[in-house]
């Protein structure tokens, strides 16, 4: 091979979780290594009806973490602020002071899932809803990859708890 021909090795099978919205049902194709944690029933603070997409604050690790309902990013009602069932804690990427993880309301525990060269994952030809970078099938099964840059910016810019 020279310098000019491309590495075409195989790549390492992606570990991955799907998790399932409460309200339509939508699933969120996420990787592994951005999750920290699953909560079951998280403590939510009250909090003033500052932004749809912010279901509340949760105590998580000696942090407060803003929660937020993704369905609502992307425009849809969202679930009640009390039907959080779970949380799943997602890591935030680079220098992210003061807070270095959100939460995503989730319904049920995630599905792992292991993605390879041989997977029948498959982009759709559709834009995405707002809060997702690519809308794809796994399996015949829709599912989003969030727009993680939006995540984090929402959660940077989520309002503080009430007191």
């Amino acid at each position: 091979m020279t310098d000019a021909e491309p590495d075409l090795a195989p790549q390492a099978p992606v570990e991955c979780a799907l998790l399932t919205l409460s309200g339509r049902r939508l699933q969120l194709l996420v990787p592994l290594n951005a999750i920290a944690e699953v909560v079951e029933e998280p403590p939510l603070a009250a909090h003033g009806a500052h932004a749809d997409w912010l279901l509340g604050w949760a105590r998580w690790r000696e942090l407060e973490i803003p929660l937020l309902d993704y369905e609502a990013i992307g425009g849809d009602p969202g679930a009640p602020r009390d039907a959080a069932r779970r949380m799943v804690v997602i890591k935030m990427r680079g220098d992210t002071a003061p807070r270095s993880h959100y939460g995503l309301a989730i319904q049920d525990p995630p599905r792992p899932l292991r993605l390879g060269a041989d997977s029948d994952l498959c982009a759709r030809e559709v834009p995405p809803p707002k809060g997702a970078a690519l809308l794809v099938d796994i399996g015949g099964e829709p599912a989003l990859i969030p727009d993680f840059e939006l995540l984090e910016a929402l959660a940077r810019e989520a309002p503080a708890e009430q007191a």
